[in-house]
């Protein structure tokens, strides 16, 4: 764990390894203008800013090497790349399709145990959105997609979710506010109840509603 988790958001790198909290670490900087594009980021600055050492640090930068994020350039170092809002919505699109195949998968599943965890699920979200806690309502929101794939029982769908999803939670961590929050979960409780109506088709729509809500 960091030596310096004032740097962090908290509980948001919950479960993930070092080198994956401190890829997003570097993520939310360069989202937020702190890092930019063209811009050499060195490893010993950011051990040091999180008090760890660098071996970690490295194999983050490789990790957003394999995204795109960075790349590294012989006698330069590693650059950021430029990335612009443009490579949002593309990962938005992929995460929309996603979420929607695995609402697909999860027709015929959803017997009335599952149905009342969702509504569990859901209800979390709605008190994180009534609190006005951003980050925590980012947290549950993402909760109840991970749900909807543990139902759709395709390990595929979820992998590639989490390798999709990772880029738009630093995105939505840094630049949400109250009401993309609100936007954003008016659409999700519509998608949400859709599912618990068994109307699929409602369900995909309306994620694909939420999430553009999400990144506009």
């Amino acid at each position: 764990m960091f030596g310096n988790t004032s740097n962090l958001t908290d509980g948001i790198y919950f479960g993930e390894s070092l080198p994956q909290q401190i890829a997003k670490h570097i993520l939310k900087k360069i989202i937020e203008g702190e890092i930019e594009a063209g811009e050499k980021i060195v490893e010993e600055d950011i051990s040091k800013e999180l008090n760890t050492s660098r071996a970690p640090v490295r194999e983050a930068l490789y990790l957003l090497q394999v995204d795109g994020i960075v790349e590294r350039i012989p006698r330069r170092g590693t650059i950021v790349k430029p990335f612009s809002q443009k490579e949002i919505v593309e990962y938005n699109d992929v995460t929309i399709k996603l979420i929607q195949m695995g609402i697909e998968f999860s027709q015929g599943h959803w017997h009335e145990e599952n149905k009342q965890s969702l509504r569990n699920h859901l209800e979390s979200a709605t008190d994180a959105c009534e609190k006005s806690n951003v980050i925590e309502y980012q947290k549950r929101a993402t909760q109840i997609f991970r749900y909807i794939f543990s139902i759709a029982k395709n390990k595929a769908l979820s992998r590639f979710f989490e390798e999709a999803s990772h880029i738009l939670m630093v995105f939505a961590q840094s630049q949400w506010s109250i009401e993309t929050m609100k936007n954003f979960h008016f659409s999700l409780k519509m998608s949400i109840e859709a599912i618990l109506e068994d109307d699929f088709i409602k369900a995909k729509s309306e994620i694909h509603e939420a999430l553009n809500r999400g990144v506009m």
